[in-house]
């Protein structure tokens, strides 16, 4: 009888104790990409990749007219492996796309007044934003921020939220005034957003900053005094990577910020015309040459 009471017990026992927790998957690498410099059907603005390894890329159009509703952008793709550009979307269906995101077989890219949700496949439009009640021509960059969307416009010095798959909006008003808003990221650590101007003075002078906004508080921190005319930006690993166009052609065209110690330095391994807005792939940095309609593929370079 005390045996089978014992059994009994071990089974109840047994059958009570929590399940084993499973074991996340293990992360696949990237697949390498190789050094090039590829041409591009017109002027790139953005990049993205996905598991796969392919890029994907805004493309302007064949003229640089980043605020006209002219039907000569598209959406492109580098399969990996290749040197030789696709177009996703059709004729006619993309005026100037900039800003560009991949996320779960969708690209999710900017357009003057519009943000559209776009099968990364087929390049039929799955959603879309229309913002133009605000009256901006320049939408740019965006970035999934705490899970939501949020896109700048430069023209008009505003940041949105924006859903599209209710095709709904809505503005984060900052306390202190931005200027010329492009390159958003998210640090998840911090729980901040990272922004940067292209922007500059009366004189004509870059006076764009990069700076950190509190999404709770609305609160804007400069992050350093270096000033220039800033247009992509990637947080990883505690610092930012910024691309900047006062300093176009050169090595320093793209730059870190480490912000622990708030010393830059410069991390393009070659000259780029136009550093637009980059993407960071492992050890590698993928950078549209927007004014000389090329994506350059290279090292990242400096000291971490």
């Amino acid at each position: 009888m005390k045996a089978t009471l014992l059994l009994l017990c071990l089974a109840c026992s047994a059958l009570a104790a929590p399940p084993t927790k499973k074991q996340p998957a293990p992360v696949e690498p990237l697949p390498a990409l190789e050094k090039n410099t590829i041409a591009i059907d017109g002027h790139p603005e953005s990049v993205a990749a996905d598991a796969e390894g392919n890029i994907y890329f805004t493309c302007i159009g064949s003229r640089l007219t980043p605020t006209e509703k002219d039907k000569d952008g598209y959406l492109g793709v580098i399969p990996h492996g290749s040197t030789e550009p696709k177009k996703i979307t059709d004729v006619d269906t993309l005026d100037a796309p900039k800003g560009l995101l991949y996320q779960d077989g969708f690209l999710y890219c900017t357009d003057v007044d519009m943000v559209f949700k776009i099968n990364a496949k087929t390049g039929a439009i799955e959603g879309y934003v229309d913002l133009s009640p605000s009256r901006m021509k320049f939408l740019n960059d965006l970035a999934f921020i705490n899970g939501r969307l949020m896109v700048s416009s430069t023209d008009t010095n505003q940041i949105f939220y924006v859903d599209t798959n209710t095709s709904s909006y809505g503005e984060l008003v900052t306390k202190q005034p931005i200027y010329k808003p492009n390159g958003l990221a998210w640090d998840p650590e911090r729980k901040v957003i990272y922004l940067c101007e292209y922007a500059t003075d009366e004189k004509g002078k870059p006076s764009g900053r990069l700076l950190s906004i509190n999404p709770v508080s609305r609160e804007v921190t400069e992050l350093s005094k270096e000033r220039g005319q800033y247009d992509g930006l990637v947080y990883r690993d505690n610092a930012l990577y910024y691309s900047d166009w006062s300093k176009d052609k050169k090595p320093e065209a793209v730059r870190r910020l480490d912000l622990k110690t708030g010393r830059s330095a410069p991390v393009a391994t070659g000259p780029v015309e136009g550093a637009a807005d980059f993407i960071l792939y492992d050890s590698m940095m993928v950078v549209p040459g927007m004014t000389e309609k090329k994506i350059h593929i290279m090292p990242i370079g400096g000291k971490k």
